[in-house]
């Protein structure tokens, strides 16, 4: 009820009594809070001022609920805010399809979840099914999430040098997708100007709607600066997953329809996908082991392990393999590129591995997975086992 609700907080930053924000401290939003985003109240108040007037879709109050969310963390968030998300119901005009409902339907799970959370509420998976199914293509979200490590990691790397191989391993990553120059200053504050500047360029090229879509899907569990940068990884590498995934499919309804030179140019682009995460994975190195030991104690439930698109792929794989042998096609006009996807996926698996060992070793994973060890078994799995049975020795 309205009448419950405290006044609404004095606004402006809160005075700067924390450690400088930045890699293996605080967010900055956690360590520079606005006042009326430390407490609830606020969120509270905006939700029941957009129900007493129309409650449209595209009127929801995002920052003031956003606000709290990333200033206290998600596990943090109480249950009076909870319940009054889960009360909202998105609609848009009678009769139409309006795509501000279906962003806030799709959002919505992502902020509900409390700590029961799973890896697509974690990731906001549904808001990014639906940029798929409205045609964004998976180049366009990738650079578009690479733009927000590079100008979150720039914003606090001014206090925080310890940012410096982290910021320029993102503003190479950004270069590589967006296709733009790559001048990496060595000093902070000519990378910084280096980094605002790219992010410009790179967010013109990307359709408002998933700029828009990307700058929501940040509700971190915790206050830490670095699950901002691991969130925004591991949504990356979902877009690839997705990607390759969609590739493999098209590549084995083209094997059916006998079109062999279609089949091998989505395998081509799929290899290519993959081939952009090493970047990405140099990203990820700069995690600090304390840092990820924070995230996986508060990630309970939210595991890659639950990735529909990476079993996708592998499930997927074998089939596409069994399309070519029935469909009479010549063999050897696809197999080449088959063998290069499979060793472009074996090569990221055993990246992550290779990561996880220096970061974690060989304690549990996120959401209580076994961690290296799983992804070192993980990794010497093939996507096309038969092709390589099949091969000759040589």
């Amino acid at each position: 009820m309205t009448t419950a609700l405290s006044p609404a907080p004095p606004t402006g930053p809160v005075p700067d009594a924390t450690p400088a924000p930045g890699v293996d401290g605080p967010s900055l939003a956690a360590a520079r809070p606005d006042r009326a985003d430390l407490d609830p109240g606020h969120a509270l108040g905006e939700l029941a001022r957009w129900r007493r007037e129309d409650a449209a879709a595209d009127r929801f109050p995002y920052r003031a609920v956003l606000g709290h969310y990333r200033a206290v963390g998600k596990n943090a968030v109480g249950e009076e805010l909870l319940t009054a998300l889960r009360a909202v119901e998105p609609h848009g005009p009678a009769g139409a399809v309006d795509p501000a409902a279906q962003l806030l339907a799709d959002w919505l799970p992502q902020v509900m979840d409390g700590q029961q959370g799973d890896y697509d509420s974690y990731l906001g998976t549904p808001v990014y099914t639906s940029l798929t199914a409205a045609g964004a293509g998976p180049d366009q979200v990738i650079t578009a999430l690479l733009a927000e490590v590079v100008a979150t990691e720039a914003a606090v790397l001014a206090g925080n040098p310890a940012g410096l191989p982290r910021t320029r391993a993102a503003l190479r990553a950004l270069a590589a997708a967006a296709g733009i120059p790559a001048l990496i200053p060595g000093e902070s504050e000519d990378l910084v100007a280096a980094c605002a500047e790219a992010v410009a360029v790179a967010r013109q090229a990307v359709p408002a709607g998933v700029l828009r879509a990307v700058e929501l899907t940040l509700t971190p569990t915790t206050r830490a600066h670095d699950e901002q940068m691991f969130i925004r990884v591991i949504q990356i590498f979902e877009a690839v997953f997705a990607a390759v995934g969609r590739a493999v499919a098209g590549a084995t309804e083209a094997v059916a329809a006998g079109r062999a030179d279609l089949a091998r140019d989505l395998l081509a682009e799929a290899v290519r996908q993959l081939a952009g995460t090493s970047g990405v994975f140099r990203v990820l190195t700069t995690m600090p082991k304390d840092a990820f030991a924070v995230i996986r104690a508060n990630t309970d439930g939210r595991s890659a392990v639950q990735s529909r698109s990476y079993r996708g792929v592998e499930r997927s794989c074998p089939t596409l393999h069994l399309a070519l042998l029935e469909s009479g096609l010549p063999q050897d006009g696809l197999q080449p590129v088959m063998a290069e996807l499979d060793e472009a996926w074996g090569a990221m698996k055993r990246t992550h591995w290779g990561i996880t060992m220096k970061i974690i070793g060989s304690v549990p994973g996120t959401g209580g997975t076994a961690g290296a060890a799983y992804l070192r078994e993980a990794a010497e799995a093939r996507l096309f086992p038969a092709l390589r049975r099949a091969q000759p020795a040589g």
